[in-house]
């Protein structure tokens, strides 16, 4: 079995205690978002939509609030990149081990910036960091939001996991399945026009969540 190495083993900015005060606020949101968008005027489409929105503004306002000083915003754009210390951040609804966006695994030219203003010295396994907030599929799961770190080959390296249930922090280690062939990350940014125009939910036909429906 291949251990994850816990976000805080890779940078000191990434503790714990500041990645559960996101993760909890964010399935706060997820979970009231959901119950709004539960009419029978709902579908897939804003039952995903108004989730990451309401995530993103949430975000935005807690950055506002300046309770954290660790907690910054990088990029304010509906492509929102948020700073935990130098690290810049992006989240999405999404399976963190087959993200069905290629944003996920591609930078915009804003973070590509910011990347570039980090400094040289660390580890540098990691390229690109991400929480992932993952959908119940049936009744009797939870969601979930996993902060994830992945490699120039997409894959998993560092990863840490929260939910509803367990309100204490963990580093989750997995076995990992072994990676399909894939061309390393270039860096390449995608532009931010081309970000924002995608960034809220798709929906994947051959994995519905509860309440979905055909639009």
């Amino acid at each position: 079995m291949e251990k994850l190495a816990s976000p805080v083993e890779i940078s000191e900015e990434l503790a714990p205690e500041r990645l559960s005060i996101i993760a909890q606020l964010m399935l706060e949101v997820l979970h009231k978002a959901l119950l709004d968008a539960s009419t029978e005027h709902d579908c897939a489409y804003t039952q995903g939509t108004l989730p990451w929105g309401r995530i993103r503004n949430a975000l935005r306002q807690l950055v506002a609030s300046r309770r954290y000083p660790w907690l910054t915003i990088k990029h304010a754009g509906n492509d929102l990149l948020i700073g935990l210390g130098p690290h810049p951040v992006r989240f999405f609804l999404d399976d963190h081990l087959n993200p069905r966006k290629i944003r996920v695994l591609n930078p915009t030219d804003s973070e590509m910036h910011q990347l570039e203003l980090l400094p040289e010295s660390g580890d540098k396994s990691v390229d690109l960091w991400r929480f992932i907030v993952e959908r119940a599929l049936t009744e009797d799961d939870e969601h979930r939001v996993f902060f994830v770190g992945y490699n120039r080959m997409k894959e998993v390296v560092a990863q840490w996991q929260y939910t509803d249930s367990a309100r204490t922090f963990f580093a989750v280690d997995d076995y990992i399945p072994a990676a399909a062939e894939l061309p390393p990350i270039d860096l390449a940014p995608i532009y931010d026009d081309e970000a924002t125009s995608g960034d809220s939910y798709e929906a994947n036909p051959s994995n519905n969540t509860i309440g979905d429906r055909d639009v």
